[in-house]
């Protein structure tokens, strides 16, 4: 079984462009630890997460980010069991994007329980094109989890 979680948040203020990708960095070695996948969407001013896992280690990677103090006011907008992972490429991964698009994704419904969820539609469909493309070497290495 496994559990996605998706939040936005408030970045703190002065993080810098080398402390995010030490976040990235460090968040991708623990995730891989506890068998998680997942994004973090920045658009200058806020965070959107979205991971995947197990329900232990996604749990393990909640609590560090409750914890976290590169963020703050943060709100869950998904918390719950899913089937297949949407993003399996990367044990995390940062994609820079503008404030509409987080602004979009905040506000999208997703607590829809039919045969889809519109939030995680939109969330999926932002995230696609940058997926590995099948048979590249890029591929190869997200899919390990190096990206």
């Amino acid at each position: 079984m496994l559990h996605a979680f998706a939040y936005a948040s408030h970045m703190s203020a002065g993080l810098s462009d080398e402390f995010l990708q030490q976040i990235v960095s460090r968040s991708a070695a623990f995730n891989r630890r506890v068998d998680v996948t997942g994004a973090l969407l920045v658009d200058g001013q806020r965070f959107f997460q979205y991971v995947e896992g197990p329900p232990d280690g996604l749990e393990a990677v909640k609590r560090r980010i409750h914890d976290s103090r590169a963020h703050a006011a943060i709100v869950p907008v998904l918390d719950m069991a899913i089937s297949t992972r949407a993003v399996p490429y990367w044990a995390m991964t940062r994609i820079e994007t503008g404030q509409i698009m987080v602004s979009g994704l905040v506000n999208a419904r997703w607590d829809e329980f039919g045969h889809s969820v519109p939030g995680m539609d939109q969330l999926v469909g932002l995230l696609r094109p940058h997926f590995p493309r099948i048979g590249t070497v890029g591929a190869q290495r997200a899919c390990a989890g190096y990206s």
